[in-house]
């Protein structure tokens, strides 16, 4: 099955990530067949190509849930909404025990 992933580009505390169409067996760096974009998390800039990554998933590929998650907040496609389950937070922190 293909996915459609970040691999990890860069060097030390300066990551740098491309949005890859990968097998999704293989290592993250390993062998990837296409580069549909690329995202710089220090700089939150998400460069992609839509169309191409619709036409893939309409092929039977899989968005990874931080992709979807990264597209959904660029586009608000609910397309991409669809891929990703939005969770809450359950957890409570040592603040709110306090009160």
């Amino acid at each position: 099955m293909l996915a459609i992933r970040l691999s990890r580009h860069g060097r030390t505390k300066l990551p740098f990530y491309r949005v890859v169409l990968t097998e999704h067996t293989k290592p993250v760096k390993a062998g990837y067949k296409e580069v549909l974009g690329h995202y710089d998390p220090m700089k939150h800039i998400l460069e992609v190509n839509v169309p191409a990554i619709k036409e893939r998933m309409s092929k039977g590929a899989k968005l990874s849930e931080r992709v979807a998650k990264l597209l959904f907040q660029q586009t608000k496609d609910e397309f991409f909404k669809t891929c990703f389950v939005e969770r809450t937070r359950t957890a409570t922190t040592k603040k709110e025990e306090k009160k």
